[in-house]
């Protein structure tokens, strides 16, 4: 069981489909749930056509004082492709009438029984109520552009911490092949760059719900991609599951990853 806290870093186009792509090619021994918990507002029910309920907000409605492993699942639907998923608010607006509801998420998503959580996080802006989520991530990934601004923005969203308290192994995953290589940004901002996504519009288009052949979406070079940081991610989610002694701090700007770097 762990908890992979997705961050788009600002100009990260791609961000939530790299999650999502993650999520669909994950290791079979592991169970995964995607859980969109962008408090801006999720694009899920509307590029997949499910309903709006069950979902976070209907999680979000029931909720007084704590929370279950059994109410989350209840609140899940699941895609054509067969990943279980949360579907996240519509709008800003009910992502904020969540209220405590966010403080809770973070530690039963992070101990959910047999399964690893994929948390598509959004930007995570300053006073944005999914930071407490953040701090109880056992992994957290940036997704980011390698372009001149796509490094800057990441330099200082590395700057900044992601959560209130957060000892979690970090490591960036690029949502485009250039014009910068995973080498250069590793070298521009110091953190492991765990794998790169090559543009692929119409892959993309179909992991979003677009029809199209599932047997030719596995071979495409955006999803052979995305299962390579599948496994270098769980690698890392398992190692971090280890007792405190042999987590590797947030704030160490060389971070180490397992997995290859393309």
């Amino acid at each position: 069981m762990s908890l992979v806290a997705w961050v788009g870093v600002k100009g990260a186009g791609g961000a939530s489909t790299a999650a999502l792509a993650v999520a669909s090619v994950w290791p079979r021994d592991r169970k995964v749930l995607f859980a969109e918990l962008d408090p801006a507002g999720g694009e899920l029910a509307a590029r997949f056509a499910l309903a709006p309920d069950p979902g976070i907000v209907q999680l979000g409605a029931a909720f007084r004082h704590a929370l279950s492993p059994e109410e989350v699942w209840s609140n899940a639907q699941t895609l054509s492709g067969g990943v279980p998923v949360l579907v996240g608010p519509a709008s800003a607006q009910q992502g904020h009438a969540l209220g405590h509801l966010w403080e809770h998420l973070g530690p039963v998503l992070a101990a959910l029984p047999d399964t690893d959580v994929i948390a598509d996080c959004g930007r995570l802006e300053p006073g944005s109520p999914i930071l407490e989520l953040a701090g109880h991530a056992t992994v957290v990934v940036l997704a980011a552009r390698p372009t001149l601004e796509g490094v800057a923005h990441l330099r200082a969203r590395l700057a900044a911490p992601v959560a209130p308290v957060s000892d979690a192994p970090t490591g960036i995953v690029l949502t485009a092949d250039r014009p910068y290589s995973a080498a250069e940004v590793e070298a521009a901002v110091g953190v492991k760059v765990i794998g790169v996504l090559p543009r692929d519009d119409r892959a993309a288009a179909m992991l979003n719900g677009q029809p199209g052949s599932a047997s030719a979406l596995s071979r495409t070079a955006l999803v052979r991609a995305a299962r390579d940081m599948a496994a270098a991610i769980s690698g890392v989610a398992r190692v971090a599951r280890v007792p405190q002694v042999a987590r590797v701090p947030q704030i160490a700007r060389a971070v180490v990853l397992s997995g290859p770097t393309p």
